[in-house]
């Protein structure tokens, strides 16, 4: 992942969800497979066979990640850098139209822009695509303090 990318997680949403573990939040495991196109995304090779990818990796992305042919989990990285509001707008519309959430750091987040603007604000990529300079010296800072 890239500095400038926030990362989460597509999710299904289930009733009590804040009584799951982590694992157990993202995880499509038994819940019907939603349409897997990304129509305003491209189609990327991926590094892993088991991985159907659309965006590239450094960018906006989003991964559906597979095992034994069965869909486990859905990543998705936005791009903090390029990311405009039609194409966030088009994230949100997906993820409402495959009844999803988006989880971040253990908590889930409904697909409305508010909600999902806030979030990207108080991120550490919008930190650093804000002032990468100062976000940077920063880490230094606090590095060299430990």
């Amino acid at each position: 992942m890239a500095i400038w990318q926030f990362q989460c997680n597509i999710a299904p949403k289930r009733e009590n969800m804040a009584q799951r573990n982590g694992e157990e939040k993202i995880s499509w495991k038994g819940i019907e497979s939603p349409h897997c196109e990304i129509v305003f995304l491209t189609e990327e090779k991926s590094w892993s066979k088991d991985i159907l990818q659309f965006g590239k990796t450094d960018e906006t992305c989003i991964q559906f990640i597979y095992t034994e042919n069965t869909l486990d989990r859905i990543n998705c990285r936005l791009d903090l850098r390029s990311l405009t509001k039609d194409k966030l707008e088009k994230i949100l519309q997906y993820v409402e139209s495959i009844n999803a959430v988006f989880i971040y750091e253990e908590k889930s987040y409904p697909p409305q822009m508010k909600k999902i603007d806030e979030l990207l604000k108080k991120s550490k990529a919008y930190e650093y695509c804000k002032d990468p300079v100062k976000f940077l010296e920063s880490i230094e800072r606090n590095h060299w303090v430990e």
